[in-house]
């Protein structure tokens, strides 16, 4: 089974371009916001789910990305929403979507540098899914590179394969947290039709 366990979605047409698709496991929550075929993934408790996600529609649809990256730089100057290439191996914000890097490839708008080696099995996959990606025209709800990614993570977490030395973050964390984030990329390819 190829699903992540215990996972509820809903799936909401906001717009002719959009769909908000939200994500609830036993202990954390989560939104899908797809614009013209670029997903955003969100964490939210549910009792500010409300507050953040009025806050995050405003933000989406009335604020560039760009002035959005310097509130989030000036909050942490580690931390950007532009796309990067990383050459060292890494492994900060384990279980939050939007800000998680582990080793050089598994993140939002992060990836290896061209010609770098992958730290592990599980960056491996990353990158496998990056170049997936590539040879789709950049189509992030790719059904096929969204299903591939998930079959070699489980493999990864299956065969118990080790981390890179350094890593702060639970394997299997990682793994649910980028699993959730690609069942919802599934779910917005079929609505979307993507191969």
């Amino acid at each position: 089974d190829n699903q992540t366990p215990n996972t509820e979605s809903q799936t909401f047409r906001l717009l002719p371009s959009s769909f908000l698709i939200l994500f609830s496991t036993r202990t954390k929550r989560y939104i899908l916001l797809t614009f013209r075929a670029s997903p955003v993934v969100l964490l939210f408790s549910t009792m500010a789910a409300p507050i953040i996600l009025f806050s995050f529609l405003f933000f989406f649809f009335f604020v560039s990305v760009s002035a959005l990256n310097v509130g989030v730089q000036l909050t942490h100057p580690t931390i950007s929403l532009s796309k990067e290439c990383s050459r060292k191996c890494e492994s900060e914000f384990c279980s939050v979507p939007p800000l998680l890097r582990y080793g050089k490839y598994c993140g939002l708008m992060y990836s290896g540098c061209p010609g770098e080696r992958p730290c592990d099995g599980l960056d491996s996959c990353c990158m496998k899914h990056d170049a997936c990606v590539q040879s789709k025209n950049n189509d992030y709800l790719s059904q096929e590179c969204s299903q591939k990614f998930i079959n070699c993570m489980n493999n990864f977490s299956a065969t118990k394969q080790p981390t890179f030395d350094g890593n702060k973050c639970d394997a299997d964390e990682v793994i649910d947290v980028i699993s959730l984030v690609m069942d919802a990329a599934l779910i917005a390819g079929r609505v979307f039709r993507k191969p």
